[in-house]
């Protein structure tokens, strides 16, 4: 074992020092530290590693050998502490830059030496920065975040967000996710016009949160999920990727009323792609039929896919389907993913679906994709489908996902069904597919 351990020493120790330094930043900070003990050459190279990530893995063993002889030895410190203790030494002895650093571990809660670590970081360079604290109260971040000027990349969990008066943003950040941030309306939306070259923002919130006016001249990415009520776009002209998605239930958007609409798609002239789920789907159309966008929707000139969750296939959210489809000159690809609860009207469903089979009116000329995902096999999933194959122009594929909770049969009763379907595309006359997937979207 010796001349094994004696082997491989040296052949670490003749590595290039910007080899080893690669093969550190691929290993988790604990593995990274134990290679101290392989070779004198690498006793400190861990010290010179720019990413540091500390997750639930840190917890297994998180004082390394190499730090017990900086930490003293106590039974009675806590696991959790013991991590703080290992983090706080291992910032303190590190040298050069931290380019990257990640602290998400699920028992943390908020503590002080979390301000100590983002202290430290402050003064090392920090490019990208990931807070997630998932228990206790939100931890209040300290002043010291905000003199990261070389920041690109921030991500924050259960945070409370206070910017000290003479904080002028982050003239670097590209990508930002706030999730669960304390954070009022108007200084969230200071704050995102603060970042003048921000390309991504993601924000989720539990609570109740209206945005006033989006001003991000070169945001491109907007995932949004939470309670909202309106949401406006001062200046986002080049938004190619909206979701919006409610942690509410399916139905009517949780606070009271419905979400405003209006101006919002008007605000994003070059959305590719376009994801919602039910509450906001069914806000849409009750606003197209009450009048409230223009008494029409606008024309979604770039739009290639449209992604729809939880939706229940009801006769105003099907005719809402083919009026988004038929307003997207360019829309290539549709994922919808149904929920069936027997509704009454069913009936009434399945007649407005042959209705519009028979109508000249509505073919769908561009669409080449359809993916159906957690498929009962209900009446109305194959009426619906039946209308796509039958006026689809140059559809392509169709692929349908069973709902395994619901289909026995591994989907060849649906598939048995829809090959009977008449298909208008010469392409689709064996393009539908059945994946039964081990994780279903």
């Amino acid at each position: 074992m010796k001349n094994m351990c004696g082997t491989t020493s040296d052949i670490i120790s003749d590595l290039p020092d910007t080899i080893i330094e690669k093969i550190l930043v691929l290993m988790s900070i604990r593995d990274a530290v134990r290679t101290s003990v392989l070779s004198k050459k690498l006793r400190f190279n861990w010290i010179n590693i720019p990413v540091l990530a500390f997750d639930d893995t840190s917890l297994v063993d998180p004082c390394p050998t190499f730090f017990h002889q900086l930490l003293p030895p106590d039974q009675l410190l806590s696991i959790k502490n013991r991590l703080l203790a290992t983090i706080y030494h291992v910032l303190l002895l590190h040298r050069g830059p931290i380019l990257k650093f990640s602290l998400s571990i699920s028992e943390l809660k908020s503590c002080s030496e979390i301000d100590v670590s983002i202290s430290i970081l402050s003064n090392h360079g920090i490019q990208e920065l990931t807070l997630q604290i998932r228990k206790g109260d939100p931890h209040e971040l300290p002043q010291s975040l905000f003199s990261c000027q070389q920041l690109t990349y921030l991500n924050l969990h259960s945070c409370v967000f206070k910017r000290p008066t003479t904080f002028k943003g982050f003239p670097r950040v590209v990508c930002l996710e706030l999730r669960e941030v304390i954070i009022t309306a108007d200084l969230f939306e200071t704050f995102v016009s603060s970042c003048p070259v921000l390309e991504q923002l993601t924000f989720e919130s539990s609570s109740r949160f209206d945005f006033n006016g989006i001003d991000a001249p070169n945001l491109k990415v907007l995932s949004l999920m939470g309670i909202f009520k309106s949401i406006s776009v001062k200046n986002a002209p080049k938004v190619a990727n909206f979701s919006i998605r409610s942690k509410a239930s399916v139905g009517v958007v949780e606070g009271g009323g419905k979400f405003d609409w209006a101006g919002l798609l008007d605000g994003l002239p070059v959305l590719k792609s376009l994801r919602m789920d039910s509450p906001y789907l069914m806000s849409l159309v009750e606003e197209v039929r009450l009048g409230q966008v223009g008494q029409r929707l606008p024309t979604l000139w770039h739009l290639n896919i449209l992604e729809l969750s939880d939706v229940h296939l009801g006769k105003r959210v099907v005719g809402m389907i083919l009026k988004l489809i038929t307003h997207s000159p360019t829309l290539h690809k549709v994922i919808i993913k149904p929920i069936i609860t027997g509704d009454k009207n069913e009936a009434s469903v399945l007649k407005f679906c042959e209705a519009t089979l028979v109508s000249s009116k509505w073919y769908l000329n561009y669409l080449r994709e359809v993916e159906m995902r957690l498929v009962s096999g209900a009446k109305i999933e194959l009426h619906f489908m039946k209308f796509l194959l039958a006026k689809s122009r140059v559809l392509e594929s169709m692929v349908v996902k069973p709902n395994p909770a619901k289909v026995s049969d591994g989907g060849l009763s649906i598939l048995k069904e829809l090959s009977q379907f008449q298909r208008l595309s010469p392409k689709a006359k064996s393009c539908t597919e059945i994946q039964m997937n081990e994780r279903q979207v």
